[in-house]
């Protein structure tokens, strides 16, 4: 990635410039000024250079003298204003334009992520993402933030090299002869950079992943009393993070040290060829050296820009691969466009198949099955049998290899995902509760529900006892990941969740597997209770789930074994009956 091949993207970087320019010539000319002060001061102002005679026209034509107080004031003014501009384009940059970049950035990072197919999506690390979103962003912002200020900073020393020139060409070549000292100089820190910003990004994604991971599962570590252990680790990490971090400064130190040094050198230097073999006049030495004094600091801060700008930029490399590479798994390039609005005839799978990415051999092979509208249809069977991949391609998740998905006979991909998904009611064993209140839990889909649609799904999921147990009701906050609530309190809560907006289709995938026999007894009825009034879909273990389920799906090894109501399968005495045995026996 070439310097400029980003240059432009930090939002407002023309503006940073034009200011960058206009306040160097400002200050510049304030600087030129010094001429005819030093030249009334030592009595030679009849000796002025022609461009000073226009100065005095000028303000002979406003009416002002020129004489010293006048001179002295236009000086202040112009070098006043140039200040002021430089601070202007100091706030532009660091305090709206990095900002502005960070969270519009930001922005795209998630909506790319979250726009991506799902079989993308399920495999990026939560520890990484989070560290891109925070870390990596904000690092690729401040490179482009740098990138701008080493081209201001390049500006600014190019105007004041060019009033200069004005005063001793001789004196520039040789102010320039010391700058590409300089830069050669720093060359191997610039390379040390680099490797620095590459290792530290590293470093910041493994913290971030594995620090995410530990915290995720807590009570493991707690339990299985590894919380030293857990320790250790992270502080291997933040050992890396920091020893990277500091060899980030002391490479920015050794820079500025660099830095200060060639100036010190190209003063000394300029006043000796000055005065023994150029002859110069000491007025005219002196404002060139008042030109050094402004760019010298110029050109440190161009040098450690710079290197931050190397250090940096490993990240916003790493952030624009990250949003290229989700943007190339987009779902919404192969989305549908027909909006679905409701179910009116059934869902058919005809001759589905379907494989892993990386598998070896197909999850799903041959499936042909219907689902009418209104009807409850079972999935059962061994575990690795397909059951949650036909979810997944029920929902539009996943795209079949072979065959195809019908809704009231459109094929699914003609669909709009997003207005298919919204009038589907999903519940997983694995619930997912946010550190909210009750009531944003159940409105977390459809946040335009009433308070009416609130206590319907309230009474048919068996949740009031619930409310009035918590100590704000539907306005308690339930913690992280719900710890004020039971598993079976987490399934009533995600099937109530699940019936807001009404939804076409009801889908419990292993919704019961992992409750005790009251708790599950409970959801078996709210189940029963909505039956024939919503199309569901159940994936499940305990075939007690399912008995009365419309038509029921034995499934092994990713294909249809057999189909039928409970006690139908029962009396074929196929393989329904031996996981009934198992189950019951």
């Amino acid at each position: 990635m070439g310097f400029f091949s980003t240059f432009g993207r930090l939002p407002h970087t023309w503006l940073n410039l034009v200011l960058t320019l206009v306040a160097g010539v400002t200050q510049g000319v304030g600087i030129v000024l010094f001429i005819p002060v030093l030249k009334l001061m030592d009595g030679s102002a009849g000796d002025l250079p022609k461009p000073f005679l226009v100065v005095r026209d000028v303000l002979a034509a406003v009416g002002l003298p020129f004489n010293l107080p006048v001179l002295l004031v236009a000086i202040v003014v112009f070098i006043v204003a140039g200040l002021g501009l430089n601070f202007a384009q100091r706030c532009l940059l660091q305090g709206y334009s990095w900002m502005h970049y960070v969270r519009r950035t930001r922005s795209i990072v998630i909506e790319s992520l979250l726009d991506a197919q799902w079989h993308y999506s399920a495999k990026q690390a939560t520890g990484k993402t989070v560290n891109r979103l925070t870390e990596e962003v904000t690092r690729s912002g401040a490179a482009l933030t740098q990138q701008v200020a080493v081209v201001a900073a390049g500006l600014q020393i190019a105007v004041f090299l060019l009033l200069g020139m004005t005063l001793s060409w001789e004196l520039l070549v040789l102010a320039v002869v010391f700058g590409a000292g300089a830069v050669f100089a720093v060359r191997p820190l610039r390379r040390r950079a680099v490797a620095i910003g590459e290792n530290l990004s590293l470093a910041n994604d493994a913290m971030s992943y594995r620090v995410v991971d530990y915290l995720t599962n807590v009570k493991l570590v707690k339990v299985t009393g590894t919380e030293r252990q857990v320790a250790g680790r992270i502080d291997l990490l933040q050992n890396t993070v920091a020893d990277l971090i500091t060899a980030k400064h002391v490479n920015l130190a050794a820079t500025y040290f660099i830095s200060q040094v060639f100036p010190v050198l190209l003063v000394a230097t300029v006043i000796l060829v000055a005065q023994d073999f150029l002859s110069i006049d000491p007025s005219s030495t002196l404002v060139f050296l008042l030109f050094l004094a402004r760019a010298a600091p110029l050109m440190t801060q161009l040098q450690q820009a710079y290197q931050s700008y190397s250090i940096e930029q490993p990240a916003l490399r790493g952030v624009d691969a990250f949003i290229a590479e989700s943007r190339a798994h987009s779902e919404t390039a192969a989305n549908g466009t027909k909006a679905f609005t409701e179910l009116r005839d059934g869902i058919s799978f005809e001759n589905v198949s379907y494989r892993f990415p990386e598998a070896d051999k197909a999850t799903l092979t041959d499936i042909t099955l219907r689902i009418g509208r209104s009807q409850m249809v079972a999935l059962v069977g061994s575990s690795g049998g397909g059951k949650s991949t036909l979810i997944d391609l029920l929902c539009g998740l996943r795209r079949p290899d072979k065959g195809q998905i019908l809704v009231d006979g459109e094929d699914l991909r003609t669909l709009d995902m997003h207005t298919w998904r919204r009038r589907i009611g999903y519940v997983t064993q694995d619930i997912v509760v946010f550190n909210e209140s009750l009531r944003d839990n159940i409105l977390f889909v459809h946040p335009e529900g009433t308070e009416r649609d609130i206590r319907r799904v309230v009474d048919i999921a068996h949740l009031r006892d619930v409310v009035e147990e918590l100590p704000q009701g539907l306005d308690t906050v339930l913690g992280e990941g719900g710890v004020r609530l039971s598993g079976g309190q987490k399934q009533r809560l995600a099937l109530a969740r699940a019936l807001m907006g009404d939804p076409q289709v009801l889908l419990l995938d292993e919704a019961t597997s992992a409750l005790d026999t009251e708790s599950e007894r409970m959801i078996q009825k709210a189940i029963e209770s909505i039956a024939h009034k919503f199309t569901i879909v159940i994936v499940a273990h305990r075939l007690s789930t399912v008995r009365k389920a419309d038509r029921i799906f034995v499934m092994e090894r990713g294909r249809i074994v057999e189909s039928g109501s409970y006690d139908e399968l029962l009396a074929r005495n196929g393989r329904f009956a031996e996981l009934h045995e198992h189950q019951f026996a």
